[in-house]
């Protein structure tokens, strides 16, 4: 028998789970890695994390969202940065369950706007997961800065400050 899996805030302990769904989403992720990240993003007060849990299969999906305040929005807005379902849970409700979740915290938050960057497009457009719930799709192009690559200093050097010439 199949349960309604129950959403609830991740917690550390929930790490292993939360690798094994990132790397089904095809991240090569480490779990300690992981862990450590979700331990900061459970302190941080702009984030969320949730699963969705049931006592059969344990946790069978992952939404985390992080929110920022933007002016030309007049508010706050959230993304949603992971959306992951377990592929023995997909097609049973799961991730609407936690989209769902995630669109009432916003509502219950105040926050002006939901949205998400898609990187595999051409597997939402087959299913119309986003489209089918209410979303839009904007006309947007993400553009990406990685600072771990090698080339590129963490910070870049400043030059000395100049010396003001002063008049009398």
């Amino acid at each position: 028998m199949l349960t309604t899996p129950l959403i609830r805030s991740a917690t550390p302990t929930d790490a292993p789970a939360v690798t094994t769904l990132l790397r089904d989403l095809g991240y090569p992720v480490e779990r300690v890695h992981v862990a450590a990240t979700l331990r900061r993003l459970l302190d941080d007060p702009g984030a969320s994390v949730l699963v969705a849990a049931d006592d059969e299969r344990g946790i069978v999906g992952l939404l985390s969202l992080s929110c920022r305040p933007v002016l030309r929005l007049q508010g706050v807005a959230a993304t949603i940065e992971e959306l992951a379902v377990r592929s023995d849970a997909r097609a049973r409700g799961v991730g609407d369950r936690l989209l769902q979740y995630a669109k009432g915290l916003a509502s219950e938050r105040g926050w002006v706007r939901v949205e998400m960057t898609v990187a595999r497009p051409r597997e939402v457009n087959r299913s119309n997961f986003f489209d089918s719930r209410g979303f839009s799709r904007g006309d947007c192009v993400t553009y990406r800065w990685t600072h771990l690559e090698a080339r590129h200093p963490a910070l870049p050097t400043l030059a000395p400050p100049s010396r003001r010439h002063e008049f009398v």
